[in-house]
């Protein structure tokens, strides 16, 4: 949930706008984000994790929900296991 929260503060920045008012379930186009957009987008959420995001991996990504999952799922692959 708090990728999400990231996302959208990020995006409301990017594009302006309220957090808040973003809706993370519309098309991203549906938000006045276009292709090129998206991808500059995407440059400003790796700086924010810190992490890389391969093209591959957002190729069928059409909401901001579905992109907090792909980013999760990233940095959870980053993340190296604790030795217990």
């Amino acid at each position: 949930m708090e990728t999400l929260l990231a996302i959208r503060e990020i995006a409301a920045k990017e594009f302006g706008g309220e957090a808040d008012s973003i809706d993370v379930d519309l098309q991203v186009d549906q938000l006045g984000i276009d292709s090129l957009g998206f991808i500059e987008f995407l440059f400003e959420l790796e700086d924010a994790f810190g992490l890389s995001i391969p093209a591959e991996s957002v190729k069928g990504v059409r909401t901001l929900r579905e992109l907090a999952a792909v980013v999760d799922s990233l940095r959870a692959a980053a993340t190296p296991p604790s030795v217990g």
